[in-house]
């Protein structure tokens, strides 16, 4: 018997588990599966749970070797995610991630010369009593940002496309002046299209994801940039899924030197460009009619400004309803 995408296709998870500058989220989406009572979506949709646990050691730049040894970064994440039916066709989408960073290395951010590891260091000539120092080699831990979106589901002859609009909006005024912090404390807003198709008597689908995201400008920069996300997957029956996937983002920032006494360094992670192309592979497995436990793992293979992160474990459990 067949293996199906399910009559609705879901939005994909839109929160980014760690800081932009470092990966994308994959696709970690269950169908909706609908018994004969429950033929509508109206009134459905699954809530989430998800760990990440994401391993940097060193930044992509253009100088010789292509890389900087600014040290490594520990990052884990657990990330909190709902979708809900509105109607049959409409879904809104609304989560949050919890990021806790630990970085290990000779290059801290230093914002003052009162932390031991910024004795002597260039530090920024205003000061920012608002921004606490991350870098001290404990891990720190902070909720990134909200999520909010609506998206809409068609399905064109098997085709399954979702428009969508997604809200990615600081939970609060977090430190991001950091080489451990949780994010860029940007507002920024992403339009999205996704298509999902099964192949005709077949147990093997794709999806794929084009979006585009338009981020709040620092000091007059642009950020704005295109995402990417592939994934090629294959039924091996009603309760085991595997997949792989890619991840791309490209798209504007300053690319320039900086004068570390300056504003514009205290605010280079917001307005610097960080392209990036990940890959990984992953499966799901359908515990039952209403859980299923997703798990994924990926690397950089090319990045522009970006870290470079070894891997990225995510670890996910979703519960329809």
């Amino acid at each position: 018997m067949l293996a199906t995408l399910g009559a609705v296709c879901a939005m994909p998870c839109a929160a980014q588990s760690v800081p932009s500058r470092a990966i994308g989220s994959a696709f970690v989406v269950p169908p909706l599966e609908l018994t004969e009572e429950e033929s509508s979506a109206k009134g459905h949709g699954w809530v989430s749970i998800g760990y990440q646990n994401t391993y940097i050691d060193g930044f992509f730049v253009p100088i010789p070797g292509g890389k900087a040894p600014i040290g490594a970064v520990r990052v884990q994440s657990i990330s909190f995610d709902a979708d809900y039916f509105i109607t049959d066709r409409w879904s809104g989408h609304l989560g949050i991630p919890f990021i806790e960073s630990r970085y290990g290395g000779d290059s801290p951010h230093c914002v003052s010369q009162a932390p031991p590891q910024c004795r002597g260091a260039v530090v920024p000539a205003q000061p920012h009593p608002e921004s606490k120092f991350l870098d001290d080699g404990h891990y720190h831990g902070a909720w990134q940002d909200w999520n909010i979106g609506l998206a809409y589901h068609a399905n064109l002859n098997d085709y399954l496309i979702t428009p969508s609009v997604t809200a990615y909006i600081p939970s609060h005024r977090y430190t991001f002046f950091a080489q451990a912090a949780p994010g860029q404390d940007l507002r920024k807003l992403e339009i999205a299209v996704d298509l999902a198709h099964q192949f005709e008597l077949s147990n093997l689908y794709y999806r794929m994801r084009l979006g585009h995201v338009f981020a709040e400008k620092t000091l007059g920069q642009s950020i704005d940039h295109n995402r990417l996300d592939l994934e090629l997957g294959y039924f091996l029956n009603d309760t085991w899924t595997v997949k792989a996937f890619a991840v791309g983002r490209k798209g504007n920032g300053y690319t320039g030197d900086y004068d570390r006494t300056t504003e514009l360094w205290y605010h280079h992670d917001q307005r610097a460009m960080h392209n990036y192309a990940n890959v990984g592979v992953g499966f799901d497995y359908r515990i039952d009619e209403k859980y299923t436990l997703s798990t994924t793992v990926q690397r950089l293979v090319w990045g522009q400004f970006v870290f470079d992160f070894k891997y990225s474990i995510d670890l996910r459990l979703t519960r329809e309803f």
